[in-house]
């Protein structure tokens, strides 16, 4: 299901800890149900660019539109940023703006303008041009493709500085009782882009914020551009270092930048492994990416190495569209590290949420998601640092730049939402970084002294090639709960029913409206909660020596179990069996190489406490081949239960 959920999210702005909320909602799906709209079938005249022109914007006509909006009547300003780094613009002359529109009866005010910075009043950009509302075309030519394009020849022509220059248009809703002036914002769905959407208005979001790395995609808006350009010319901007099992082929993803006129449908290119270059390579770009002077990422295959180790590669594109790179920096590097054999990946989702967040039932939602799809793969951290009242609040922990609720990172990758990820499924991003394969194994096992109150971990790590790596270690619960207020989950989607927000996703739905959660303070059980981690102050206290290919080593470290009452009664309740301790294999870079987690065996004598003493529970399961997993998985399952018995289940 095309993802078009109302996303209220808290935005920081800069380095600020304060963030402004703002309240967005995308137009509800209408796929299989009858258009709120009627498709506009005029005639709509468009500037065709000159031979020296080019329309630019960081998407293009060829992709859908979706819309949103605040569904009141307020003065919306939009932006999006040319960077002092876009060498393809930079230094051109921009002829016209082209900006979509779905409604003109009940929108006024239009103006397109260009300035330096984002202007505290419109008026007063560097360049302002008002448009004739005779002029204007409004409507939606499909449910696919809303707004229809409004190209606006400029009175002055304006060439971009060495600074880079913000683009924009600005608008004053009436009256916002109809789809078109609910939802007024035409945006490209495609992947998000750096700089490509700035929005402020009237009354809701009352300071300019940048968009651009959220989940609404991309400001529909583009630049004819006049100037000197080269026709097939691809830069290369950045390789990412992967890891490759002999006798196989990975692949790097490539980020480049389309310098040209004609686009990208095919690229030659050269690999050098330590400098020896070998022979020349094709690939062709299917589809084909024809945003001048966008960035795309190509999924550059390459092979390992004959002998294991690490090597570099330095990729050269030669060609373009079968004719000679006419780009100067058409290279990019990576560390190619070719292992002997595939090892067990553990990969680390670390959440930022709290019992106070009222939109965090969404990041609770997609932690399950992972966790029930990805079983012992996914290895979740929730990090309850939002509101101090929360009993599990935490500080101290890995700073690793999590500063909004509810998000998340991958790996200690990008930030991006844990329930939509980068683009409407985060269970996308998970499949993808489980694929990447890891240069060290890791497993660990963790004991609970006789007091209960420290756990030593063991870690045992199994290098496939040399390498300096940091270890870090943490303790997270299952089954927290609470009986007192401060315990209940603030939540914002009991306001509505889940077809109101425009979901079905079993995952959600819960908190919605009439929902098993459905209420704005929920009572709920938490899991993959962050209780320890040899983190102190933000620096980890955990050591590793120099890794050697082929010399397994073991490392230890005691995590300290809370000593707030609070947290010790929930722990006794779920059973000490619900704690689980992780090591994280952690690079250079600050990336996490591999993971691994460990559920704990109840000491003897020592049960989780119930409400019902009689009822049997869930204490741990196991695969047929005797692994624990920390979730249903599909197969044979092997179920031990709080009595002692054990049952096997069968998991379709």
């Amino acid at each position: 299901m095309k993802k078009l959920l109302f996303l209220t999210f808290a935005v920081v702005l800069g380095m600020s800890a304060h963030a402004q909320t703002r309240v967005l909602k995308q137009i509800p799906s209408t796929a299989g149900n009858a258009q709120s709209f009627t498709s506009y079938k005029a005639q709509v005249k468009k500037i065709d660019p000159a031979a020296n022109q080019i329309w630019w914007g960081y998407g293009n006509e060829t992709e859908a539109r979706s819309a949103l909006g605040i569904q009141k009547a307020e003065t919306y300003n939009l932006a999006f940023f040319v960077t002092a780094s876009n060498s393809a613009i930079v230094g051109k002359t921009i002829k016209a703006i082209r900006f979509y529109l779905r409604d003109k009866a009940n929108t006024s005010d239009v103006k397109v303008w260009i300035s330096k910075s984002l202007p505290e009043d419109v008026s007063k950009a560097d360049y302002v041009q008002d448009v004739a509302q005779s002029s204007l075309n409004a409507g939606d030519e499909s449910n696919a493709k809303m707004g229809v394009a409004n190209d606006v020849a400029l009175t002055t022509p304006h060439v971009v500085g060495a600074e880079g220059v913000y683009v924009g248009y600005s608008f004053t809703v009436a009256n916002a009782s109809s789809s078109g002036t609910q939802y007024p914002i035409v945006t490209w769905t495609g992947n998000k882009a750096a700089n490509s959407f700035f929005i402020r208005t009237s009354t809701s979001v009352s300071k300019w914020s940048d968009l651009s790395n959220e989940n609404y995609g991309k400001l529909a808006l583009q630049i004819l551009v006049e100037g000197d350009f080269v026709q097939n010319s691809v830069s290369a901007n950045s390789l990412q270092d992967i890891v490759v099992a002999k006798n196989n082929t990975g692949k790097s993803k490539f980020v480049v930048t389309n310098n040209g006129s004609a686009g990208i449908s095919s690229i030659d290119y050269t690999v050098a492994t330590n400098g020896t270059v070998g022979a020349e390579q094709h690939l062709d770009i299917n589809p084909a990416f024809n945003v001048y002077g966008g960035q795309c990422t190509i999924d550059l295959p390459l092979a390992a190495d004959a002998n294991t180790g690490t090597t570099t590669k330095t990729v050269t594109i030669t060609k373009v569209n079968g004719k000679a790179n006419e780009a100067s920096n058409n290279t990019a590097t990576c560390k190619l590290t070719t292992v002997s054999k595939e090892v067990k990946r553990g990969v680390v989702v670390e959440e930022f949420t709290g019992t106070g967040c009222p939109w965090c039932p969404r990041g609770l939602a997609g932690m399950k998601k992972m966790r029930d799809t990805f079983g012992e793969n996914f290895i979740g951290i929730g990090i309850h640092g939002f509101n101090q009242s929360d009993p599990m609040y935490y500080s101290g922990y890995a700073k690793i730049g999590l500063n909004s609720a509810p998000s998340c990172k991958i790996e200690r990758g990008n930030m991006m939402d844990p329930f939509y990820g980068t683009n409407n499924d985060i269970c996308n991003d998970f499949k993808e970084a489980l694929a990447r394969l890891a240069a060290v194994g890791v497993s660990v096992t963790g004991n609970l002294n006789a007091d209960r109150t420290e756990i030593t971990a063991t870690a045992t790590i199994e290098p496939l090639a040399n390498g300096t790596y940091e270890i870090a270690y943490v303790l997270i619960g299952d089954e927290l709960t609470g009986t007192a207020t401060s315990w209940k989950q603030a939540n914002n989607y009991a306001s509505r029913t889940a077809a109101q927000w425009g979901t079905d996703d079993p995952y959600l739905t819960p908190f919605c409206k009439g929902g098993k959660y459905g209420s704005s303070s929920v009572t709920f059980s938490y899991e993959d909660v962050l209780l320890a981690s040899s983190y102190v102050g933000g620096t980890n206290k955990a050591t590793l020596e120099p890794l050697q290919e082929g010399k397994v080593v073991t490392n230890t470290y005691t995590l300290t179990l809370p000593t707030k009452n609070t947290l010790k009664e929930a722990i006794e309740k779920a059973g000490y069996n619900k704690l689980a301790v992780i090591a994280m294999i952690i690079r250079n870079d600050g990336k996490i190489e591999n993971a691994a987690k460990f559920y704990l065996q109840a000491p003897a004598g020592v049960e989780g406490i119930s409400e019902n003493k009689g009822e049997l529970k869930e204490v741990a399961r196991y695969t047929i081949d005797g692994r624990r997993i920390s979730a249903p998985q599909r197969g044979l399952n092997i179920v031990k239960m709080s009595d002692g018995s054990t049952v096997k289940v069968l998991v379709k």
